[in-house]
């Protein structure tokens, strides 16, 4: 049976006020987004891209406040436990389609 290397770790943090975060929700998933790329976008917009879609699919999900939040991504390797490599983090608005 193959070993994947697709294990993930993303924590996100609510921005309460400048300089001040809220580390609320981490989320581990078993995913190879990070390591592709779309046609016509750098490494650095699609990592944006995507990561942007997995937190508004986790965020809703989750029913999390709206506001400004900070999504790290962290590759663990082949295992969710594993060792964490940072790979990137964004900066986003989010703002439930739907509240209530």
């Amino acid at each position: 049976m193959p070993t994947w290397n697709y294990w993930h770790r993303l924590e996100y943090r609510r921005v309460l006020r400048k300089g001040h975060y809220l580390h609320e929700y981490t989320e581990v998933v078993e995913d190879q987004g990070w390591v592709l790329q779309r046609r016509g976008m750098s490494k650095e917009e699609y990592f944006t891209y995507y990561t942007q879609a997995c937190a508004r699919d986790f965020l809703g999900r989750v029913r999390a406040t709206p506001g400004t939040w900070i999504v790290a991504v962290y590759h663990t390797g082949e295992t969710s436990d594993g060792p964490r490599t940072l790979r990137g983090s964004i900066r986003m608005r989010w703002q439930p389609l739907n509240p209530g």
